[in-house]
């Protein structure tokens, strides 16, 4: 069995500063993202495990806070050539194997931490969600395990938070005792945990099988007195003519970033069809990023639940940051639909956006 190894206990002056936007604590680091006294242990000189060990932890990059604009973090120079060399090297003058796995595996953890967010391991991320005229934010922490290009739901994207941070100013109805909501392609479930928490109404997270056993974790992870969520698969390719009575639909609908499929305005709209109570109280809200090449599908979504019988209520345009592929800015367009027809006329502010940013 391999001997336990401990870690050197860092110097008091270099514990708890932080990386800019880093989201995280990372020891080794002044407020300027710059690297003090501690250099990379050079493998020519043959570190002792303790040493190379804790340069490496101490390099852990964490999740990027949005909040702070996502600015990144400063890391010492040569640092992708240093943690390559690890990797590569046959560390002969660590004599236990079983240590100089933990030395490879977290190498290569900080190496793929680097190299976008699909290369990136499962991580943990917190989001706070502010509520309006009060001091207090509602904390929601989402496991997002490793990214596969055709599992996109373990992502939490960018609208999902800014939507789940416009929840608490929308023009909503009042909710009966017995209003539910729904989200459709829950994904991480952030809009619908923020719902639950922030109306105080059952919601139902759906997504594809895969997507449920990660978006179950953290309805369970997030589970706080007051509120009610579950968890359920929904293809929306499946049912959608089957007939469901009035008592099993919901009076809000929520859906975040849900169009990246030339089929998926028909699915959705078809969707909101079958689950949204009738009546002038129920409600969909939905936001999407603009992204390039996607317009067609915007078009079709509005074009699609108007001849459903539903009509904007209230629309905008806001900007968030997100971290997919080199990260930055991106715009997204929010919307809420009712069923009646006497739908409110966007404001000019909204039209201005829309001279710069195209909806359709």
């Amino acid at each position: 069995m391999a001997p336990a190894l401990t870690l050197p206990t860092p110097p008091p002056e270099l514990v708890g500063l932080s990386f800019r936007g880093s989201g995280g604590r990372v020891t080794g680091a002044d407020v300027c993202g710059r690297w003090l006294v501690l250099d990379l242990p050079a493998l020519y000189t043959r570190p002792p495990v303790d040493a190379l060990l804790s340069t490496l932890n101490r390099l852990v990059l964490g999740p990027t806070s949005w909040e702070e604009g996502g600015e990144g973090v400063s890391d010492p120079p040569g640092l992708t050539k240093w943690l390559t060399s690890i990797i590569a090297s046959p560390l002969k003058w660590i004599g236990n194997d079983e240590v100089k796995e933990t030395v490879w595996e977290t190498a290569s953890t900080r190496l793929a931490e680097r190299c976008g967010r699909t290369a990136m391991p499962s991580q943990t991320r917190t989001f706070r969600i502010p509520l309006p005229f009060s001091q207090k934010s509602i904390s929601i922490s989402l496991r997002e395990p490793t990214l596969t290009a055709d599992n996109l739901g373990l992502k939490t994207w960018a609208s999902s938070y800014l939507l789940s941070k416009r929840l608490p100013l929308l023009d909503l109805p009042t909710f009966p005792p017995t209003a539910r909501a729904l989200e459709l392609g829950s994904g991480t479930g952030l809009v619908g945990l923020a719902a639950a928490a922030i109306f105080k109404i059952p919601v139902l997270l759906t997504d594809l099988p895969d997507i449920v056993p990660n978006l179950q974790h953290n309805a369970d992870t997030n589970s706080a007195p007051g509120t009610a969520v579950s968890v359920s698969v929904m293809d929306w390719r499946e049912g959608i003519d089957e007939v469901v009575s009035e008592g099993e639909k919901y009076d809000l609908v929520l859906a975040a970033d849900p169009l990246y499929s030339p089929e998926h305005p028909g699915l959705l709209v078809g969707m909101v069809g079958k689950w949204l109570k009738k009546g002038r109280h129920g409600r969909v809200v939905v936001e999407m990023p603009l992204r390039d090449g996607y317009s067609s599908e915007r078009g079709e979504f509005r074009s699609r639940m108007e001849k459903a019988g539903l009509g904007v209520r209230s629309e905008g345009v806001e900007a968030g940051v997100d971290d997919w592929g080199a990260g930055g800015e991106v715009n997204c367009w929010w919307s809420v639909w009712g069923r009646d027809g006497d739908c409110e006329v966007c404001s000019q502010a909204v039209r201005a956006s829309e001279d710069d940013v195209d909806l359709d």
